[in-house]
């Protein structure tokens, strides 16, 4: 989903909680949300390919665009 859907969902109380992680490819991190009903939603680009960050900073920005205050990070 993209900033802007996930904003939506944010903004109606559907998504709880924001999450960093590491993606399987070296060095990169993605961003995920967890939805109220226990659900991972990915942040995707416009086409629905799932974004990849080259710093963890700029994943966390991302984020927190959405709306969230503060973002959960997993390390591998």
């Amino acid at each position: 989903m993209t900033i802007n859907e996930l904003r939506v969902l944010y903004r109606s109380e559907r998504l709880v909680e924001a999450i960093v992680e590491q993606a399987d490819q070296g060095g990169l991190w993605v961003v995920e949300f967890r939805d109220s009903h226990g659900g991972i939603l990915a942040l995707t680009d416009p086409q629905g390919e799932q974004r990849h960050y080259s710093d963890i900073n700029s994943a966390s920005k991302s984020a927190m665009a959405v709306g969230f205050n503060q973002v959960r990070v997993e390390e591998l």
